[in-house]
């Protein structure tokens, strides 16, 4: 019953979001992204800033509104995956390093957006729209690596010494922040509908997308507190070599923590925009919907009970006839 509400709520909000291209003063817009997220990091290929990961698919979508000509604001949501492995380096010393992972990736984000041409008239001539964005991110991950078979996530095992009981090190938390800055291009394919593509690229306030920061622990410590299998993933140069025996002495640098990860997206978008009158139509039909479902119930009701009140009375006519 309740389904049926809803699917015809739907069907009547995108049927007015069909009629709204003759609407003028839009300036409530949705957005559903895809693309690509690149990590960089620890684990990235070349130990240069713009050495990026392998990509992994990611997807999301936005909601957004025009404060001004210039300027408006959104909430999104993203959801991918980011990588990194030393085995895609070019460097042996990286390679026998011997380090990789991946991480789901999630981030609940607030978005403000310039819209250059009203600074820029020139760009009105080529039929397109060019955006400037900043933007601040609440980001959660959960870096795991490949081993005996099975993917093992690594922030539990503390593999940087973060759970030996006589360390100082902090097991590190699996959601930080991100701020973004980014450039997007925008195509219209009518006056409701645009295509959008997006380079944004984001910087954590953490080192530990990848698991990999300071130094390498004292293994033989976590071995004697019961951690053999994050000692054994804190150095696998041993596995790289084929002596099983890790090269690295515990405090050596295992990563760069002067430098906290980043990840970039890369995609497209499909963007959505009409007017708010059109949300105000639309919640009114679905209210007007309810209500008459309300009513249609009621009336139901009703005739449920004087149906059985006949009832009632023909059964005690039957035991007086008796």
């Amino acid at each position: 019953m309740w389904f049926r509400i809803l699917f015809l709520s739907v069907g009547v909000i995108v049927f007015n979001l069909i009629i709204s291209t003759s609407i003028r003063g839009q300036n409530v817009y949705f957005k559903s992204y895809g693309g690509v997220f690149y990590y960089q990091g620890d684990l990235a290929p070349k130990p240069v800033d713009l050495s990026f990961g392998p990509g992994n698919w990611a997807w999301g979508f936005s909601a957004g509104y025009g404060l001004t000509k210039f300027l408006n604001i959104h909430l999104r949501y993203m959801n991918g995956n980011i990588s990194g492995d030393d085995a895609l380096s070019d460097s042996y010393d990286r390679r026998s390093r011997n380090l990789s992972f991946k991480s789901s990736l999630r981030e609940y984000g607030t978005y403000s957006e310039i819209r250059i041409n009203h600074f820029w008239k020139g760009l009105d001539k080529y039929k397109l729209r060019l955006y400037a964005s900043a933007g601040l991110n609440l980001i959660t991950f959960n870096p795991q690596s490949f081993y005996d078979q099975k993917w093992v996530y690594l922030q539990p095992l503390g593999t940087e010494g973060q759970t030996l009981p006589s360390g100082d090190k902090q097991v590190y938390k699996l959601s930080n922040w991100s701020r973004a800055l980014g450039l997007s291009v925008e195509f219209d394919f009518s006056k409701t509908i645009a295509f959008g593509i997006e380079v944004n690229a984001r910087k954590t306030w953490t080192d530990y997308l990848d698991d990999v920061s300071t130094h390498y622990p004292d293994r033989e410590a976590m071995i004697r507190a019961g951690n053999i299998l994050g000692a054994k993933l804190s150095d696998r140069s041993g596995e790289f070599l084929g002596t099983g025996v890790p090269k690295n002495a515990p405090n050596t640098p295992r990563g760069r923590s002067d430098k906290n990860d980043w990840y970039s997206f890369f995609g497209v978008y499909l963007k959505l925009t009409f007017g708010t009158s059109v949300i105000l139509k639309s919640m009114s039909s679905i209210f007007s919907i309810c209500y008459r479902h309300n009513q249609f119930l009621k009336n139901k009701i009703y005739l449920y009970a004087v149906n059985q009140g006949f009832e009632e009375i023909k059964k005690n006519k039957a035991a007086v006839t008796y």
